[in-house]
């Protein structure tokens, strides 16, 4: 199909007869990050209209194909042209309209496997769009049909990779680690128009270094039999996850350091980087204070590549959620510090004194009160 003139302003900056080609649009066009022309391309209003008529009679093309089809009632026909014009609204981004196409498709499926193919491209366009309950809707739908998962034998972990994307978008990583651990090392570039075979790589490694605990981030990730093999396509990655499973927690939070950029680049991860950079270090900081009583916050900052002043910041944040227990700051000695058992029983003790207290006071001023009410009826 055409190209739409939308994509035609992608590539060309506009001059002053013309609207401005911004992604903000109105107000904030006029900034020069969103102005082509500061980037050297000119706007070429002939390529546009050109591009949008080739666009319009190709949409009416379509449209005749399909109405020859319904005349002659003819399902495969009918559903083909229905899948046409479906590719043809989602390469102009018109998603709605693609996505209206691709539900009418569906009724003229005469076969299982048509159906899982339209269910699939069901599933990008959710993506696409980020209707992220569709998406959840139909995948849910289809691992509950096993003629579907029977007929591809890659459609499961198709699905699993969908499923991954939302759960990330939702922030619930492990869960998203978890279904790209369990994709088919069979699954290369089949699915690339949603995740590739080094976004597989990519994702579960990232999101297992944030979430998964180091026995099952090895036996999941750095050793499983379905991902181990898909490392290879991200020796960076690889490297750092061998270095977390050997607790050298410093090679693995620069090797993610310098990948940082990459990660900001990347469509699904760019709005969970910071999130996930952070999570990956405090489950490192847990991880590295475990085995002491005492540790040199100076130290421990030069192990995750901080200053000790950062590196208080994090154990004090650890300390305010729970993440550490039973531990303290000292700031004198640049130390942080677990309770021994004596001084951690004296605690419960004044806890538990407190509580009797306020349990006396609390008798106390219940039969006072009785008292007041008896003498009142008497």
């Amino acid at each position: 199909g055409g190209s739409s003139s939308g994509e035609a302003g992608s590539e060309s900056a506009p001059e002053a007869s013309h609207p401005p080609f911004s992604s903000g649009g109105g107000k904030g066009s006029g900034r020069p990050e969103h102005d082509p022309a500061s980037l050297g391309f000119r706007y070429d209003p002939g390529y546009a209209a050109a591009t949008e008529q080739s666009s319009a009679l190709h949409l009416e093309t379509l449209e005749a194909r399909l109405t020859t089809a319904q005349a002659h009632l003819a399902k495969e026909a009918i559903r083909t042209a229905y899948l046409a014009l479906a590719d043809h609204h989602r390469r102009r981004g018109e998603l709605r309209d693609a996505m209206k196409r691709l539900l009418r498709s569906r009724d003229f499926c005469t076969n299982v496997r048509q159906t899982g193919h339209v269910c699939l491209q069901v599933v990008e366009l959710g993506l696409d769009g980020g209707n992220h309950g569709q998406v959840r809707d139909y995948v849910a739908k289809a691992e509950h049909t096993s003629d579907l998962l029977h007929a591809d034998g890659l459609f499961a972990s198709k699905l699993k990779c969908a499923s991954a994307l939302v759960l990330l978008a939702e922030g619930r990583y492990g869960d998203a680690a978890r279904k790209l651990a369990g994709c088919s090392p069979d699954l290369t570039n089949q699915f690339n128009s949603v995740m590739s075979a080094e976004d597989i790589a990519t994702y579960g490694a990232v999101l297992g270094l944030a979430s998964l605990s180091r026995d099952e981030l090895r036996e999941s990730i750095l050793e499983g039999r379905n991902f181990k093999g898909r490392l290879e396509l991200v020796p960076p990655l690889r490297d750092a996850l061998r270095s977390a499973s050997r607790a050298e927690y410093g090679p693995c939070l620069a090797a993610l350091r310098s990948l940082r950029t990459e990660f900001e680049l990347d469509l699904h991860l760019r709005p969970h980087v910071e999130a996930l950079m952070a999570r990956t270090r405090d489950r490192m900081a847990v991880q590295y204070f475990a085995p002491y009583a005492r540790v040199s916050l100076k130290a421990m900052g030069e192990s995750f590549g901080c200053s000790a002043v950062e590196m208080e910041s994090v154990a004090a944040s650890l300390i305010k959620s729970g993440s550490i227990r039973d531990a303290r700051i000292d700031s004198l000695s640049g130390t942080l510090n677990s309770m021994s058992d004596a001084a951690i029983e004296r605690r419960r003790r004044r806890k538990m004194r407190g509580r009797v207290a306020r349990l006396g006071r609390r008798f106390a001023a219940e039969a006072e009160g009785m008292v007041l009410r008896m003498s009142c009826l008497e």
